[in-house]
């Protein structure tokens, strides 16, 4: 299994939701948008509002760093991919017709031929950072997450070179912590991984916990100078 191989099928799990919802909006089905993964803000799912904060975990490593050490090796490593969607709405606004200079949100708006119709996006990350040796994962390590929040402005122009509105699309900053450590076990080392939202706990609103939420998150690991030890097939050990 390699890296590229890992992400291709995790890529179809971070757009499922995304791609799917809806058919049509009168639609029954998929009409919750963002399906997997979703790791909302602190407190959301206690308020009804959103999906649990945090998430997590665990596998075993043979221990290979014994020998790295005696032969002059590179120490064994493990290196963590974070990644997610962060929601970004696109908006509508038009012209208000009692102050041209004036823009007012809209569900929709005709341009020209073109119905357009305000939306839901969503914008990747995936995060990563320098490869964890056995030592520091000993320790334990501590990674924060910080991803800004950021709007885009775009004005729609008919055919007859007027204003007609114009399109803003507006992301809200996420926040959160990742960790991971490895303990001893019956000569293995369980790695566990956990990642948590800390974003402020402010909600009044499902769109509130849904924009300062991690959709379809998930991790992908990558060991270097050890393996990830079956537990589907165990070695005999």
């Amino acid at each position: 299994m390699t890296l590229d191989l890992a992400r291709t099928v995790a890529d179809a799990v971070l757009y499922e939701g995304y791609l799917l919802y809806p058919y049509r909006a009168t639609s029954a089905k998929n009409q919750a948008r963002w399906q997997f993964g979703v790791l909302g803000p602190p407190g959301a799912a206690a308020a009804g509002l959103g999906e649990e904060s945090t998430m997590s975990v665990e596998c075993l490593l043979s221990r290979a760093d014994e020998t790295a050490h005696r032969d002059h090796l590179p120490q064994s490593t493990v290196t963590a991919y974070l990644r997610f969607l962060q929601l970004q709405h696109r908006g509508l606004e038009c012209l208000d017709p009692a102050d041209p200079n004036r823009y007012v949100p809209t569900s929709e708006l005709q341009l020209d031929d073109d119905l357009l119709l305000s939306w839901d996006e969503a914008v990747d990350h995936e995060l990563s950072w320098p490869a964890w040796t056995f030592d520091e994962l000993a320790a334990g390590v501590r990674q924060t997450v910080i991803i800004p929040g950021h709007e885009q402005v775009e004005p729609l122009t008919g055919s007859d070179g007027c204003t007609v509105g114009r399109v803003v699309r507006r992301r809200w900053p996420l926040s959160a912590v990742l960790t991971a450590e490895t303990t001893e076990l019956d000569g293995y080392l369980r790695l566990s991984v956990t990642v948590e939202n800390t974003a402020p706990k402010a909600l009044q609103t499902k769109d509130d916990a849904v924009r300062r939420s991690l959709l379809g998150a998930h991790l992908l690991l990558e060991a270097s100078g050890t393996g990830f030890v079956s537990l589907l097939e165990p070695p005999d050990a």
